[in-house]
């Protein structure tokens, strides 16, 4: 199915809860806030010798279509892939030929 305005990337914004593990602990569980589709794109990053030796993490540059009662945050996490990414930048509302997104960036974090 194609979709229009480059919107061809599934994903997921989570946000991260502390629920009781029913023995007298806590868990940590993600929660899905929102599916939605979104267009993906890597930045270029300087290929130097010292960003090869420090290992930065590729950096992704999001947009996806504005929405009521949704306001993506640095806070939330994004599932792209099976994999989670962490919002670098913070979500503005850019307008576009076909009305307006949201627009940030994210990376893996270091841990995952």
């Amino acid at each position: 199915m194609m979709r229009l305005g480059g919107y061809d990337q599934k994903i997921k914004f989570k946000t991260f809860e502390t629920v009781s593990n029913g023995s007298g602990g806590w868990i940590q569980t993600d929660v899905e806030v929102l599916s939605t589709w979104a267009r993906i794109e890597q930045l270029k990053q300087s290929r130097n010798i010292e960003q090869v030796q420090m290992g930065l993490p590729a950096t992704y540059r999001i947009g996806v279509q504005v929405r009521k009662n949704f306001d993506p945050t640095i806070a939330m996490v994004v599932e792209w892939k099976g994999s989670d990414y962490q919002i670098i930048t913070s979500p503005t509302v850019e307008n576009c030929r076909t009305g307006q997104e949201w627009v940030f960036d994210i990376t893996k974090p270091n841990n995952g």
